[in-house]
């Protein structure tokens, strides 16, 4: 699978005239870790996150991935779509579902169990949808504009 694969890449589903972009829909497994994780630095960079956001986006990302792998069966989804100036991305897993998730950090003592927390601080939001077939969970980041420089005004 790949962006190209998924219907057209665009559509308007809240009919507002803003259009959602999709920039990336791949398989996650566990030979892909490393190569998904390129490929959403790269999707994210060319829609225009950069430094630090995009550095911290990916690794929010990267953790979602993960868990999909040790905890959520082992496979899954991961779309990248941006709407404006927000990207979202979905990465679903066909693992047993959870019970009610409280995101949180971890005593020093709990070894792991930090991904979710650290996927809610790395990102713009994180929404964890789940049922049981699986998990669903969102992150986004915003797109901010570059600065002017001092050429620039």
């Amino acid at each position: 699978m790949s962006s190209g694969d998924h219907d057209a890449g665009k559509d308007d589903p809240g009919g507002g005239g803003q259009v959602a972009v999709t920039l990336l829909w791949e398989a996650i497994t566990a030979a892909a870790l490393t190569r998904l994780r390129h490929a959403v630095t790269a999707a994210g960079g060319s829609a225009g996150l950069t430094g630090d956001a995009l550095e911290d986006f990916v690794l929010a990302v990267h953790e979602l991935v993960t868990n999909v792998i040790r905890h959520g069966g082992g496979a899954g989804e991961l779309l990248l779509r941006q709407d404006g100036d927000v990207l979202t991305c979905r990465v679903t897993d066909r693992g047993p579902g959870l019970d009610d998730v409280v995101v949180r950090l971890p005593t020093p003592e709990e070894a792991g169990h930090r991904g979710l927390w650290l996927a809610q601080q790395l990102s713009g939001a994180l929404v964890i949808d789940h049922s049981p077939g699986g998990v669903t969970a969102s992150v986004t980041a915003r797109i901010r504009p570059p600065r002017p420089t001092a050429q620039g005004r």
